[in-house]
C-alpha cells in the first residue's frame, strides 16, 4: 500500500467520519444554550450503561472475524454468517436487559417517559450487529468508502433530528439520545444491503456444536477485554450515579470527556488505516518495521493530545454558549491525554489476536478497567466529579505497565519492542507533553500557532528519517 494510500485511508476512517462531528461541534453554540448539565448527566449515565452492554453483547465473537478472514480467504463468509446470527440473538437479550436495569436507575422511574426513554437508548444494543460486521470487513477489503459514507449518514441524520428537538422543541436529553437512535436504524438497514448480500454474508445457524464450542471457548475471554474499554470510559459515570453525584456534576464531567475523546481520533484512524501493514509486518516478523509503525501511531497520539488542549480555550470559546458547560474546560485539557496511549494498546494486542492467545488480552484493558472502579469507588466519595478525572486517567496509563509485570507481554514485547524499558521514555514524555500543554494553554495565539506549525515538522521529519515510506 502506497503513502498515499495510507493519507486518503486515514482521511476516510479519521476526517470523513468525523464530519458528523464537525456538524455536532457547529451546532454547539445553537444547542448549549438550551442544555443544561442535568441534561449531559442523564445521556452519560444512559449511554454509559448502553456502552456496557454492546461491549458486552458480542460475547467476544468479533475475534474470529479478522483471523477467518486471514486464515480462510475464499471462505470465510460462512464463518461470518454463524457470527453474525449469534450476535443478532445475543443483542437481544442484553438490549432486554439493558432496558430493565435503565429503569431502576435513570430518575423517572417505572412512567411512561422512563419505558420510552430506555427502549430508545438501548436501540444501539439491539441492532449492532451488522455494523459491528461492516467495521471489520470493508478495512480488510481496502473499501473504506461504502462504511464510512453509510456511517455518516446515519450520523448527520441523527444529529439533525437532535438539533430539531433541542433548538425547536426545547427537548434537552432527549434531543442528545435520539441521535444514536436514528443513526442506528439507519446504518443497520443499510448494511442488510452491503454485509448481507454485497458480501454474502448471512446469518447461518451452526449445527456443529463441537464447533460452536471452540468459538466459544476463544471468544468469550474477549468479552471481559471488550468490556474493559467501556470501564475504561464509563465507569467513571456509572460509579458516580451509584454514589449519589448529583447529575448536574456527573454532565460536567460527561461534557468534558466528550470534548477530550477528540484527542484520539486521530491516532484510532491511523491505526485503522495501518491494520493490514501492522498483520503482515508482524506475521512475517519484520519487527523492525512493526517497531516503526509503532512510534509513528505513538508521536502522533503525542502530537495530536498536546494541540488539542493548547487549543481547548479557543474551541470552547468559540463553541459553548453555556456558562455552567463552559466549565468543563479544565477537564477536557486533562482528559484529552487519557487515551493518548492507545498505540501501545494497538501493537500489544495485535499479536495475542494474530495468536488467538484472547485469555491475554484481559490485561491489557480489562484490569485497567477495574483498576478505574476501585479508584473511583475509593474517591468519588470523598473528592466528587473530580476525582474521576485522575483516576480515568490513571488507569489508562497503567496500561504502559502491563509489560513490566506480565509475563507474556514482557516476552512479546521485547520481541517486537527491542527493549521494553523504552516504554518508560514514553511515559515520561507522556507525563511531559501533558504538563506542558496544561501550561501552553495560556499562551498568546501567535505563540500556538507557532508550536503547531513546529509539531507538525516534528511529525514530516521523524516520517522521513526513519523512512516509513518503505512500509507503506
Amino acid at each position: 500500500m502506497s503513502t498515499r494510500k495510507i493519507v486518503t485511508n486515514t482521511v476516510y476512517y479519521g476526517v470523513v467520519p468525523k464530519l458528523s462531528m464537525l456538524l455536532s461541534i457547529v451546532m454547539l453554540p445553537l444547542t448549549t444554550p438550551f442544555l443544561t448539565t442535568f441534561d449531559y448527566g442523564i445521556y452519560g449515565v444512559l449511554t454509559s450503561y448502553t456502552s456496557l452492554f454492546v461491549s458486552i453483547a458480542p460475547l467476544g465473537l468479533h475475534v474470529h472475524l479478522t483471523n477467518s478472514f486471514f486464515e480462510f480467504p475464499r471462505h470465510y463468509n460462512l464463518v461470518w454468517g454463524r457470527v453474525l446470527l449469534m450476535i443478532l440473538l445475543s443483542s437481544l437479550f442484553f438490549g432486554l436487559v439493558n432496558i430493565v436495569i435503565l429503569l431502576f436507575t435513570l430518575p423517572m422511574g417505572f412512567s411512561l417517559e422512563g419505558m420510552a426513554l430506555c427502549v430508545v437508548g438501548s436501540m444501539p444494543i439491539f441492532l449492532l450487529a451488522n455494523g459491528l460486521l461492516a467495521q471489520h470487513i470493508f478495512p480488510l477489503v481496502e473499501r473504506p468508502r461504502q462504511l464510512v459514507f453509510t456511517n455518516l449518514t446515519g450520523a448527520i441524520l441523527g444529529m439533525l433530528v437532535s438539533f430539531v428537538l433541542i433548538w425547536w422543541f426545547r427537548l434537552g436529553y432527549w434531543g442528545l439520545i435520539s441521535s444514536g437512535f436514528v443513526s442506528t436504524i439507519f446504518t443497520f438497514t443499510v448494511f442488510v444491503k452491503y454485509v448481507w448480500h454485497g458480501f454474502n454474508i448471512r446469518p447461518i445457524w451452526d449445527h456443529n456444536r463441537l464447533r460452536v464450542r471452540r468459538m466459544f471457548q476463544i471468544a468469550l475471554p474477549l468479552v471481559p477485554h471488550t468490556l474493559g474499554f467501556v470501564l475504561l470510559t464509563s465507569s467513571a459515570r456509572i460509579v458516580m450515579s451509584q454514589c449519589q453525584v448529583s447529575y448536574d456534576d456527573i454532565g460536567l464531567f460527561s461534557h468534558g470527556a466528550a470534548m477530550g475523546d477528540y484527542a484520539v481520533v486521530i491516532t484510532s484512524a491511523l491505526a485503522m488505516a495501518l491494520m493490514p501493514q501492522i498483520q503482515r509486518t508482524y506475521r512475517q516478523a519484520d519487527f523492525s518495521a512493526y517497531r516503526r509503525l509503532y512510534f509513528l501511531c505513538q508521536m502522533v497520539a503525542l502530537l495530536t493530545s498536546f494541540l488539542i488542549c493548547i487549543w481547548m480555550p479557543e474551541l470552547y470559546g468559540l463553541l459553548i454558549r453555556n456558562e455552567s458547560l463552559a466549565r468543563s474546560c479544565d477537564i477536557a485539557s486533562l482528559l484529552c491525554f487519557a487515551n493518548v496511549v492507545y498505540s501501545l494498546y494497538v501493537f500489544m494486542s495485535a499479536p495475542a489476536f494474530i495468536k488467538k492467545n484472547t485469555m491475554q488480552l484481559l490485561w491489557l484493558v480489562f484490569v485497567p478497567g477495574i483498576l478505574n472502579i476501585v479508584l473511583c469507588y475509593t474517591f468519588v466519595p470523598l473528592y466528587g466529579y473530580r476525582a474521576a478525572i485522575w483516576s480515568t486517567i490513571v488507569s489508562y496509563w497503567s496500561q504502559l505497565m502491563i509489560p513490566f509485570v506480565v509475563g507474556y507481554y514482557r516476552r512479546s514485547v521485547h520481541e517486537w519492542l527491542g527493549n521494553r524499558w523504552l516504554i518508560i521514555l514514553v511515559l515520561m514524555v507522556i507525563i511531559a507533553d501533558l504538563l506542558i500543554a496544561n501550561e501552553a494553554m495560556q499562551l498568546a495565539i501567535w505563540l500556538k500557532l507557532f508550536l503547531t506549525f513546529l509539531s507538525g515538522g516534528l511529525l514530516a521529519l521523524f516520517y522521513t528519517r526513519t523512512h516509513l515510506s518503505q512500509l507503506l
